[in-house]
């Protein structure tokens, strides 16, 4: 095999690491594992990577695949290593490998000062509703394609999820507050029940129970959003200051249920909570279609047919482009 692209090399790396991330979270499913396996399949260089970052970061032998790379290699995957491990990315390598030795001296220093976190788990999202339980023994509903990492700290616990829906039961705990962070946002509790629902810089948060505050991470010194049972906070994308309403947390929560409930909103506002459930993503034409409105309870499992079926209940043409369906006003 001829040598590869220094940026191919990049990828094959980047790959490789998120691999390592991902089988050694809790929840890592079967599915995963088979994914994993098509991957190595895929290419030798991608075992040989796989091993070294293993190797580097030593984690158990048992992350390796359950099948070889390739059904009869031409060549032992030590030959085919070289190329990839170049002499810039051995210096990665011993840069990493300086950092881990640090951070495995000065962890429980960190711990105690409140810097670094005692436990850090990540929950990979996947196509259908699950239920996870985190170390403080809050649990957490994902759904689909909704990635969150947790991490622990000494004095507080802190959530990460960039992208998804999610329904928090947070264990109460006065002495570590609880943060959910999104890309542009930040929901801090100390025991409550809410949905979090982010989409590329815009935000709602529903409260079920007790009491939550939200801010725009932008807006520094401003007063948050403090919700009350039966409220809903939403941001904008780019919006430093958010809006308050009245809302039912049965409708907000029937994905829970596999159900969504459409109470005559705009297909602008439908359109993000349809796409996570769909084999094609729909994109609006332009506002006018985007203000067209639409209600009722739809089952998530059906949103397919629902969607191939607009054209007959509004004034609407669908069209393939670009990997997408679009949706024009007639």
């Amino acid at each position: 095999m001829p040598p590869s692209h220094p940026s191919d090399d990049d990828r094959v790396t980047e790959e490789a690491a998120d691999w390592c991330l991902r089988l050694q979270a809790e929840e890592v499913s079967d599915a995963d594992r088979a994914a994993f396996e098509r991957w190595c399949r895929d290419d030798p260089r991608h075992v040989a990577e796989f091993d070294a970052m293993r190797e580097l970061w030593g984690l158990s032998a048992g992350l390796r695949p359950r099948v070889a790379a390739t059904p009869a290699p031409a060549r032992p995957v030590e030959t085919v290593r070289s190329p990839l491990v170049r002499a810039p990315k051995q210096r990665r390598w011993a840069l990493a490998a300086c950092v881990a030795a640090v951070l495995a001296v000065g962890w429980p220093v960190g711990w105690s000062f409140g810097v670094l976190p005692g436990t850090v788990d990540v929950f990979l999202g996947g196509d259908r509703h699950r239920v996870v339980g985190l170390p403080d023994g809050s649990t957490v509903d994902l759904n689909v394609r909704t990635t969150l990492f947790y991490a622990q700290f000494r004095d507080r616990r802190s959530v990460l999820m960039d992208h998804g829906e999610a329904y928090f039961a947070v264990a109460g705990d006065a002495a570590r507050p609880f943060t959910v962070f999104t890309a542009a946002h930040r929901v801090r509790v100390t025991g409550t029940r809410f949905n979090v629902w982010a989409n590329d810089g815009e935000l709602a948060v529903t409260l079920a129970e007790g009491g939550v505050t939200v801010s725009a991470a932008a807006a520094v010194g401003e007063e948050p959003l403090r919700l009350t049972p039966g409220q809903q906070g939403r941001f904008a994308r780019d919006s430093r200051f958010g809006s308050v309403a009245r809302v039912d947390p049965t409708r907000v929560l029937s994905w829970r249920e596999g159900k969504l409930v459409f109470d005559d909103i705009t297909l602008a506002e439908a359109v993000p909570l349809l796409n996570p459930y769909l084999s094609q993503p729909l994109r609006l034409a332009d506002r006018r279609v985007g203000a067209m409105r639409i209600g009722g309870v739809y089952d998530v499992a059906d949103l397919d047919r629902v969607v191939a079926s607009l054209p007959r209940v509004l004034p609407v043409t669908i069209a393939a482009k670009d990997g997408a369906l679009l949706l024009s006003a007639r």
